[in-house]
């Protein structure tokens, strides 16, 4: 490995840890602080865990020392499966959690504390060292690790294409954003992981780019779940202050209308239906008001009314 390329390693390595970590603390700083939302920033933490390790793994400490960070470094990747697992029975039930099923913990626990001593004695990284020099050879042991990761998210697929065609719109909605995420993680991950290991290429870090997709396009639906229900419904735009929220809710009609057109127009009968009956109460109010109320004064009335009623469509 040449001293350019380990530099843009160690770079890369840090930037990935560092990026990953803001995202932990924005996740939960930014959220609810359920049980769900707190499952979800322990998940990216140890992502960022996992880089940061992969970053102090490229110093020349010394050989024992360098060698114990190597082996540690495959473990916070392990506790992806159990978290993941979590968020994907949980996240069309963020306010009503329910626990990983015993059979599920206990294969996760054991999966977990053997491929960590498996990591601790030196069977699973793939990396060894010559002197100072870094090769890549990656262990049958690399790759189960791998199978064992991949293939608890494939199975979280599974579960949300069931949802895709059997949930209701909103969990529909969730699912298209968190089926997308573990999508996009797991073919770009895999490459530098992987594929590009089996051709002498170890570029790890780069598989963060699938996993900030992932996080990213998982955590709309899983911390902003108002925006698929509440917020979806309601159809008011606030012009004065465009936020990422706004953003948000009109890609989620767009997808309703997409994926479930009478869907989508029960819900802009019943927006119609709301306001009408609002403008019918307020044209009520405007005629009581205006019999009772001394000669002059309509048109203060008739401006008064249509604030109320520009109020009904703009927040």
């Amino acid at each position: 490995m040449t001293e350019k390329r380990r530099t843009w390693g160690i770079n890369l390595a840090l930037l990935s840890s560092i990026l990953l970590f803001a995202s932990a603390y924005l996740f939960y700083n930014r959220s609810e602080r359920n049980d769900l939302c707190k499952a979800y920033s322990l998940l990216t933490f140890c992502l960022s865990l996992w880089c940061f390790l992969m970053f102090l793994g490229q110093f020349h400490f010394s050989t024992e020392l360098r060698i114990f960070i190597i082996n540690l470094t495959p473990i916070p990747s392990l506790f992806i499966p159990w978290l993941a697992t979590y968020i994907i029975m949980n996240y069309t039930r963020p306010h009503d959690p329910v626990s990983v099923p015993e059979i599920l913990s206990g294969f996760h626990t054991v999966a977990i504390i053997t491929l960590s001593l498996l990591s601790l004695f030196g069977h699973v990284s793939p990396v060894y060292f010559d002197g100072d020099t870094v090769h890549f050879k990656a262990s049958i042991s690399y790759y189960f690790i791998l199978g064992y990761i991949y293939l608890s998210l494939l199975s979280g697929l599974g579960v949300i294409t069931y949802n895709l065609f059997y949930g209701n719109y909103i969990v529909r909605l969730h699912s298209i954003y968190l089926f997308s995420g573990i999508l996009l993680a797991c073919v770009i991950s895999s490459v530098f992981l992987f594929f590009l290991p089996l051709l002498g290429i170890y570029l790890n870090s780069l598989a963060t780019l699938g996993m900030l997709g992932f996080l990213w396009l998982s955590w709309i639906p899983i911390t902003k779940y108002r925006l698929f229900n509440v917020d979806l419904v309601g159809f008011r735009e606030d012009f004065r202050n465009p936020n990422f929220s706004s953003v948000i809710i009109s890609i989620n009609r767009l997808l309703l209308n997409w994926m479930d057109p009478i869907s989508f127009k029960n819900l802009c009968d019943q927006f119609e239906n709301q306001r009408r009956e609002e403008i019918f109460e307020l044209h009520a109010e405007l005629i009581t008001e205006a019999a009772y109320t001394e000669d002059g004064s309509t048109s203060e009335q008739a401006w008064k009314y249509s604030n109320k009623v520009t109020k009904i469509f703009l927040r």
